[in-house]
């Protein structure tokens, strides 16, 4: 139940109406001609820094981010594997707490929405691209530096998969 902006609780628990500047009952506050009721702004799921961030993205690997880069499949082709029409966005590799270091590093590629939802499921083929990323990375950069930046040695957690 949305109260009243006027309403105050006392420290005695009494209800304490500012406009009418006493102590007053629940009911009488819903018979109240100055009721009035708090304005609540919608929060902003992106700041506009970040949206700028998003719209520049660019790849270190892959040149083309208008086409999958595992099916091949461009913005608007028809996708017969789910009988849509498909959408190529640019995905970060590294998502989460590294999603904002993945942009400004180039760790995009762009997937197809079947090849997104892939990406997110199938933990061997996440792991790859991740290890891809990694060895563009080391080129210009040590192994150091991207444990101290992305938190892991990818390479090493794919070689200790294929072991097990």
């Amino acid at each position: 139940m949305p109260y009243c902006k006027n309403l105050k609780q006392k420290m005695n628990k009494t209800i304490y109406c500012k406009k009418l500047k006493e102590e007053i009952t629940l009911k009488n506050c819903n018979n109240c001609r100055y009721k009035e009721y708090k304005q609540y702004k919608a929060l902003k799921s992106r700041t506009n820094k970040q949206t700028k961030r998003e719209k520049e993205r660019f790849s270190i690997i892959y040149s083309n981010l208008t086409k999958c880069c595992e099916c091949g499949l461009k913005t608007g082709d028809f996708d017969k594997r789910i009988n849509m029409y498909t959408q190529v966005e640019k995905n970060e590799i590294f998502s989460g707490a590294y999603r904002s270091r993945s942009i400004e590093d180039g760790m995009v590629a762009p997937l197809c929405n079947f090849c997104h939802k892939l990406f997110h499921k199938d933990r061997m083929m996440n792991l790859i691209y991740k290890v891809r990323f990694q060895k563009e990375y080391m080129k210009t950069h040590s192994l150091e530096q991207f444990i101290n930046r992305y938190g892991q040695d990818f390479i090493y957690k794919l070689e200790q998969k294929k072991r097990s």
